[in-house]
C-alpha cells in the first residue's frame, strides 16, 4: 500500500486506553470507501496481530470479492472472511472476534470524496449480533479513506445496474494522474485511524427486541459521531470536515437526534424514536 502512495500516518482515539483484554469486541469500521482500501491493505495487519485488544479478529467482507482470482487467497491470509450470517455466527459461537462494515455495498455506491457518510442497513444486523452475543461494540473511523479517489458524477444508474447484475460495485472514479477507473492507482493519501470508546452491551440476549436494538443503536451512533467531532478537523481536508458526517438509515426510520445521543453516551436510557415511512432519512452532524 505504501508503495502505491497510501500509508497510515497516525493512530489514536480514546478507545485505545479503554479496552479490556479479557473481553470480546465487535469492531465496526467506517467509512466503506470506494473499494475499502484501508481495510484490505492497511488495517488487515491489525487483524492478524490482534490489535488493538490483544485478540486476533476477522474482517467480514463482501462474498463477491472471493470470486476474483487470487483475491480469495489474499483475503484469507489477511483474516478476511465472507460476510454471511452462518460464517459470522460460526466465529462468534466459538469465541472469535470479528469486524463489520455496516453500510456495505449500499454505502460504497454512495461514496464521495467530498462528503463523509455513514450508511446503516434496514435490520441493523450488527447491533442485533452484538446483543445476541453480549459483545461490546468498538467503533473505528478511518479518516481519508474516501479521499483516495475522486468520484465522477453522472453514472449513478450504471453503478446500480452493474451491482444488481454482477454483485460488484465500483463507482466511476479518477485517481492518480487523473486516470479513470484506476482502482489500483490511488491518490497519495495519509490515513488516520481513530478508535472510539467501546459501547457497552451487557449480558447476551438470545432474541433482542426491536426496542432494544434501537436503544443500542442510539448509543452506538453517539459514540461514532463523537469520534468524528473530535478528530475530523485534524484528519480530513478542511472543506470535507466542514461539511460534517451525513448519517443515512435504509430502514425508513429517522436518525436519532443529537440530544438523544448525548443522553445515551453518558449512560442515560433513551427511548427509541417512532417509526416513520417514506424516503431515506438523513442527518448531518
Amino acid at each position: 500500500s505504501a508503495l502505491l502512495g497510501v500509508q497510515m500516518a497516525s493512530e489514536g482515539g480514546e478507545g485505545l486506553d479503554l479496552l479490556d483484554p479479557s473481553r470480546r469486541y465487535l469492531i465496526v469500521w467506517h467509512p466503506h470507501g470506494f473499494i475499502a482500501w484501508s481495510a484490505l491493505f492497511v488495517v488487515s495487519r491489525m487483524a492478524v496481530l490482534g490489535h488493538p485488544h490483544g485478540k486476533e479478529w476477522f474482517a467480514m467482507v463482501a462474498p463477491a470479492l472471493f470470486r476474483i482470482p487470487f483475491m480469495s487467497e489474499a483475503l484469507m491470509l489477511a483474516n478476511g472472511r465472507r460476510v454471511d450470517k452462518k460464517v459470522v455466527e460460526t466465529y462468534l459461537d466459538t469465541g472469535g472476534s470479528i469486524a463489520l462494515q455496516p453500510g456495505g455495498v449500499r454505502e460504497q455506491i454512495r461514496t464521495r470524496h467530498d462528503q463523509e457518510q455513514a450508511v446503516f442497513p434496514a435490520n441493523l444486523g450488527f447491533i442485533r449480533m452484538a446483543l445476541k452475543y453480549g459483545m461490546d461494540l468498538l467503533p473505528v473511523y478511518i479518516f481519508n479513506e474516501n479521499q483516495m479517489f475522486h468520484r465522477v458524477d453522472g453514472f449513478e444508474k450504471l453503478t446500480e445496474s452493474l451491482y444488481h447484475k454482477t454483485g460488484f460495485c465500483m463507482p466511476p472514479v479518477t485517481a492518480k494522474f487523473g486516470l479513470p477507473l484506476a482502482a489500483l492507482l490511488p491518490l497519495r493519501t495519509e490515513v488516520h485511524v481513530r478508535w472510539g470508546a467501546p459501547v457497552e452491551v451487557g449480558a447476551a440476549i438470545e432474541e433482542p427486541t426491536d426496542e432494544q436494538v434501537e436503544e443500542l443503536f442510539v448509543k452506538y451512533l453517539a459514540a461514532l459521531r463523537k469520534i468524528f467531532t473530535q478528530h475530523a478537523h485534524e484528519c480530513l481536508p478542511p472543506s470535507v470536515a466542514a461539511r460534517g458526517l451525513t448519517v443515512i438509515r435504509l430502514d425508513g426510520r429517522p436518525v436519532p437526534p443529537e440530544d438523544l445521543q448525548c443522553k445515551a453516551a453518558v449512560g442515560g436510557s433513551a427511548s427509541p424514536p417512532s417509526s416513520v415511512g417514506g424516503g431515506t432519512p438523513r442527518s448531518r452532524l
